[in-house]
């Protein structure tokens, strides 16, 4: 299996331990405000790195990483990465997946010590996401949280509050869904480099409204954190 970019060293992307991330290529869905489109989109700038490369580096910095994270892209795509997640247990090592949960089977199977999964808006609103493949995408996704919920694995659950995708009415629509999960963590959209460039003229939501929205999540009892707001 090949992928497309390594950060040797992170403190944030996998909670409570030091890690490696590690990058996938390719999607099945099309969010317009996705902020890292070379990995939505062949091009040819992105050199692809084989598995044993990195591999060889995890083998060597094992004694100071304590996970790898595995992301994307959308990783569970990837049926070979099942044997990836086998390799980096085999030398000590956690792995947390992060998912947009269309894949539930591959949730199932892929022994991942902490799963990440992104809850985009309300599911009568995913048609504004763009999704190529399977039309039974919302009973995937569906799956995926409960099966997330009812296993004993560390998860997260997440959605980035993008203006007109994700709204207070949406966020209570979620926590319908997300009853029993350990976290949820509501992120501050960002104005960056993004697949579908107009989406740089739509301005973030105010402090003000996602702690609103915050507010909406605490009082069904779930446990919830506002990420990225200033």
């Amino acid at each position: 299996m090949k992928f497309y970019g390594i950060q040797k060293t992170t403190l944030l992307d996998y909670p409570h331990e030091v890690a490696a991330t590690i990058f996938t290529f390719g999607c099945n869905f099309r969010c317009p405000y996705c902020h890292n489109p070379e990995l939505i989109i062949k091009n040819e700038i992105i050199e692809p790195i084989e598995w044993k490369e990195i591999f060889d580096f995890l083998k060597k910095r094992k004694n100071v990483l304590g996970g790898v994270c595995i992301t994307g892209g959308e990783p569970l795509i990837h049926e070979e990465l099942i044997d990836v997640v086998n390799d980096i247990h085999s030398i000590g090592l956690k792995v947390k997946i992060d998912t947009n949960g269309s894949e539930p089977e591959r949730i199932k199977k892929i022994n991942a010590d902490y799963i990440a999964m992104d809850i985009k808006t309300s599911f009568d609103k995913y048609g504004m996401i763009g999704y190529i493949g399977d039309l039974n995408i919302i009973e995937n996704i569906k799956e995926s949280i409960r099966w997330i919920i009812e296993s004993n694995i560390q998860h997260e659950f997440r959605t980035t509050v993008v203006p007109y995708i994700v709204e207070k009415s949406d966020i209570k629509k979620i926590t319908e869904y997300i009853k029993g999960c350990r976290i949820y963590y509501l992120s501050q959209y960002r104005i960056n480099k993004m697949l579908d460039n107009s989406w740089e003229e739509v301005k973030p939501y105010p402090k003000y409204l996602l702690e609103e929205m915050k507010k909406i999540v605490e009082d069904t009892g779930i446990v919830c954190e506002l990420r990225g707001v200033l």
